[in-house]
């Protein structure tokens, strides 16, 4: 089969379109036709060395996938050959920039009927990351007001509507003209153009000073650090990248704020609840059917392009989501 492999870690002179053996269904297994991809900001940070401890190579990379399961392992269950499915690849596993992925059956649902492959392969990952940031680190309730950082990239425009179906108030950063248009159009309350103005600043004059129930960080490093200052007394941060500043943390203690870190990869890689992501996307399949949920693809490539592909995602200016069309 045909397989965008990453024979060793560094930039994308790496990532070589090659041959390379089918993957081979264990008992868990669906192996599935892979007919479309995408990527994420995870997909460049594994290709340059990040997790090289459980990465062997060479590898395929590419932890969205949409496709047909073509055969099974022996203990799977609920699925059946000929089945459309959705699903995030483990990060710790060949992954879908490739002809065929086998993933475990129980991290996989059925994609939503009323959209193409390309469309349900750009939301498993980001819908899985936002969905357990706000719905179980955090317990977001009705009400509730939540800061979205990077409102406009793919785990954030995916959080912005989720946080709505809650029933909570939204206030997004985000600085570009298209992110901010698109935040409002998934229906962000509120917009903060953070190069035009101080973010800490806006949320507290928008919050009457009390600050934000549940900040979601998607962005780390400074914004990170300055988050815990938008946070009402109790409440929680969740992060998705976090900060090595351990000064950032300090006044957290003092105002009962809890800090929350996501790991959606966590299930797949130490075998923990991982049927909880297929749960998520049946729902998420649910939602998106019934016209609640969508995602927003800015651009996409074929899988001979997936270079350009990891290039584009490393300006860290893409809206939304980039998809792969495998086949």
């Amino acid at each position: 089969m045909r397989a965008v492999t990453a024979t060793d870690f560094g930039g994308t002179d790496v990532l070589e379109l090659c041959d390379v053996h089918m993957p081979i269904p264990g008992d868990q297994d669906l192996l599935v036709e892979v007919h479309s991809a995408a990527v994420n900001p995870v997909d460049f940070k594994i290709r340059r060395g990040a997790f090289r401890d459980r990465s062997q190579l060479p590898m395929v990379l590419g932890f969205d996938a949409s496709g047909v399961v073509c055969a099974m392992g022996q203990r799977v269950e609920g699925f059946k050959s000929g089945d459309e499915i959705y699903v995030s690849p483990s990060l710790v596993r060949n992954g879908s920039n490739a002809e065929y992925v086998c993933v475990d059956a129980r991290t996989a649902a059925r994609k939503p009927r009323c959209v193409d492959h390309m469309t349900a392969s750009a939301m498993p990952l980001a819908t899985l990351t936002a969905w357990e940031a706000l719905y179980e680190r955090t317990s977001l309730e009705r009400n509730e007001t939540v800061l979205i950082h990077a409102g406009g990239g793919g785990v954030g425009h995916i959080a912005i509507q989720l946080a709505k179906l809650k029933g909570a108030r939204v206030l997004i950063t985000a600085s570009r003209d298209e992110s901010i248009e698109l935040c409002l159009g998934y229906g962000a309350d509120v917009v903060i153009n953070y190069v035009e103005e101080d973010f800490v600043k806006r949320v507290l004059e928008l919050t009457n000073g009390r600050g934000c129930d549940v900040v979601f960080d998607c962005v780390g490093g400074e914004v990170f650090d300055r988050s815990p200052a938008c946070v009402a007394v109790n409440g929680r941060i969740v992060t998705i990248v976090g900060s090595s500043e351990s000064s950032a943390l300090r006044d957290l203690f003092v105002r009962n704020i809890t800090l929350h870190f996501e790991m959606m990869a966590a299930p797949t890689m130490y075998n923990i609840n991982p049927q909880k992501q297929g749960q998520i996307l049946h729902e998420a399949a649910k939602l998106v059917d019934d016209g609640k949920l969508a995602v927003h693809i800015s651009q996409a490539f074929p899988l001979v392009e997936l270079a350009e592909a990891h290039q584009l995602q490393e300006t860290e200016h893409v809206t939304g989501k980039i998809a792969i069309q495998v086949r």
